[in-house]
């Protein structure tokens, strides 16, 4: 902060001059450019991490953009949602064998997917085949 306010001082010494020509414009715009150089740097010294999405989030050093939600993120990428995708299908699977067992089958993405989606096909708008399987010996209704 002292170089700041001493090229802040000294633009304000160029108000009490009287005679402007072509060298003290010029000398005034090298003090401007100076000072937002400095301004500059003192923003990015207090914000630690370069990260657009996340900006003052928790900082992570070794994150290749200093951002410790996006590290990791890069560190430990989600599988894709497969291609051939039922939400019916991964929420009976779910129901049978549990949220760990639907997610290392079927990926967590597909999981939540699914969760969210209550069963409908999410182009269809509709409900997908998503009832839990009937116990034996109840009758079907």
């Amino acid at each position: 902060m002292p170089p700041l306010a001493r090229s802040l001082r000294t633009l304000g010494d160029f108000a009490a001059r009287h005679e402007v020509n072509d060298a003290t414009l010029a000398e005034i715009a090298e003090e401007l450019d100076r000072a937002r150089v400095l301004v500059a740097s003192a923003r990015g010294a207090r914000r630690a991490n370069a990260c657009t999405r996340h900006p003052g989030g928790p900082v992570d050093p070794t994150a290749e953009n200093g951002c410790l939600l996006c590290g990791t993120t890069a560190r430990r990428p989600a599988r894709p949602i497969p291609e051939d995708f039922v939400p019916g299908e991964v929420l009976r699977f779910l129901t049978a064998h549990g949220h760990e067992a639907a997610a290392d089958q079927f990926g967590a993405r597909a999981v939540a997917r699914a969760l969210a989606t209550g069963g409908r096909h999410p182009s269809q708008g509709r409900p997908t085949a998503a009832e839990p399987p009937e116990s034996e010996g109840e009758p079907a209704q």
